[in-house]
């Protein structure tokens, strides 16, 4: 049965796993995500033409998963919307005939022209690693995004992951590394999945309340810069219906 779910991103790296529970899960199908910042005139559009693109089944051969997320809260760039893109290789990410390469590509191409959208801003990702339970469903709508610049990604990851699995904030995290497009001296992007924002502002108060918090600090401080944070809200996404 075909079942559309409104979860992540950024939905959101060399191994993203599906989690029963804190870092234990099997392995994710994408690896790679293409993130559009978009400013549009008429949001509703760009859902209906993201979903008939979907579900034009232009992508079901390669099986790529499409999202549309609306910032709440933005750091920069003056996007109003992200559209992501997630694959599962390198072999599926977009040829050199993107923009005719089939109807439904046209077709989409002309609904977000007509909705007016703009990019502002795209950055591929890499994915480092990513949970969500397997039964997550649309629970994560609201996502805690953090832009970094990372000088030692080893240690930040491991460190980072690890206190995600200590501290039990969420199910759903994961972290990203840039292969291009930044322009701020972004190296890594990180997301936190929520069931809403009051959720959001709850699972940050409980985080940076918490001692295994305090210990991580001093070791952060010297690899790590934040460039900017941003609160992301799921509007669309195919991810579910994609893995199935």
């Amino acid at each position: 049965m075909k079942k559309i779910a409104l979860i992540l991103l950024s939905m959101v790296l060399s191994n993203f796993a599906l989690a029963d529970g804190h870092g234990h899960g099997n392995e994710f199908p994408f690896k790679y995500f293409l993130h559009n910042d978009i400013t549009t005139d008429d949001a509703q559009a760009t859902l209906a033409g993201t979903r008939t693109f979907v579900e034009s089944g232009v992508f079901k051969d390669r099986g790529v998963a499409v999202g549309v997320y609306a910032y709440n809260a933005g750091g920069g760039l003056g996007a109003s919307h992200m559209t992501m893109f997630a694959y599962p290789s390198a072999d599926s990410l977009p040829g050199a005939d993107l923009f005719q390469a089939s109807e439904a590509h046209i077709a989409y191409q002309a609904a977000m022209q007509g909705a007016g959208n703009k990019t502002v801003h795209s950055t591929l990702y890499k994915s480092v690693k990513e949970y969500v339970p397997a039964d997550a469903g649309g629970k994560y709508k609201v996502f805690l995004n953090m832009f970094l610049s990372v000088s030692d990604p080893a240690t930040y990851a491991s460190t980072w992951l690890k206190l995600m699995e200590d501290t039990g904030v969420s199910d759903a995290y994961g972290m990203r590394e840039v292969v291009a497009g930044d322009t701020e001296g972004v190296t890594h992007y990180l997301w936190i999945g929520f069931e809403s924002m009051a959720d959001l502002a709850k699972g940050m108060d409980q985080m940076s309340a918490s001692e295994e918090v305090a210990e991580t600090r001093e070791t952060f401080a010297g690899i790590r810069e934040i460039k900017r944070t941003a609160i992301l809200t799921a509007g669309y996404e195919s991810i579910t219906e994609t893995m199935e």
